[in-house]
């Protein structure tokens, strides 16, 4: 008796698991039911409603997809899917720029220790330039993303990251700033104080 209630019990979560959660809109007006499993350059893949199997879509035929999570992705009429139109035609890229600046704050380490660095004026120009030339640690924890399904899309992926690596050299070029000006004031102001007791 327990193990048919185990099975029935683990027949359900799966069937909960593959449920629809995402929602796909056909250029024909119809919409369907889906587990979105990967955005390609070509076409979607996805599990339909009350199936267990895979399908695709070519990505001319749709013209938006609502994520479960509330994030809808339209796709504009005249997308071409290659590396340079996706900056300017394809959401998902802008959607990976905004995600970014809302999310990414891996940056605070490198900033902090150019910051500390650049107090030993002018050495702290040499970890300046190799934080901000190192992009960044390509992990959830660094990058800060909320959805890692919408990471493997070539578009989002490179909107976050793109977008990230550029925050990174923005905030450690503004820890030099800052802890250079620190110095330089503060030999100013010594300047000043010394050049008064004299």
């Amino acid at each position: 008796m327990m193990r048919i209630f185990v099975f029935l019990f683990l027949a359900f979560a799966g069937i909960c698991i593959v449920s629809a959660q995402d929602v796909i809109t056909l250029k024909s007006g119809g919409e369907m039911k889906v587990r979105i499993i990967q955005f390609n350059p070509n076409d979607i893949t996805f599990i339909a409603e009350n199936s267990f199997d895979t399908t695709s879509l070519l990505r001319q035929d749709i013209t938006s997809l609502k994520y479960h999570s509330g994030i809808v992705i339209y796709l504009s009429e005249n997308e071409i899917p290659v590396a340079d139109s996706r900056q300017g035609t394809d959401s998902l890229y802008t959607l990976g720029v905004n995600d970014a600046k809302i999310n990414y704050k891996g940056y605070k380490p490198a900033a902090i220790g150019t910051m500390i660095a650049s107090l030993y004026f002018p050495f702290g120009v040499i970890p300046a330039i190799a934080c901000s030339a190192t992009h960044p640690a390509n992990s959830m924890k660094n990058l800060g993303y909320k959805d890692p399904k919408l990471m493997e899309n070539l578009s989002y992926y490179d909107g976050y990251t793109k977008t990230a690596h550029a925050i990174k050299k923005k905030k450690v070029w503004g820890g030099f700033a800052m802890g250079s000006g620190f110095v330089i004031l503060l030999t100013i102001l010594t300047g000043g104080f010394l050049m008064a007791t004299y």
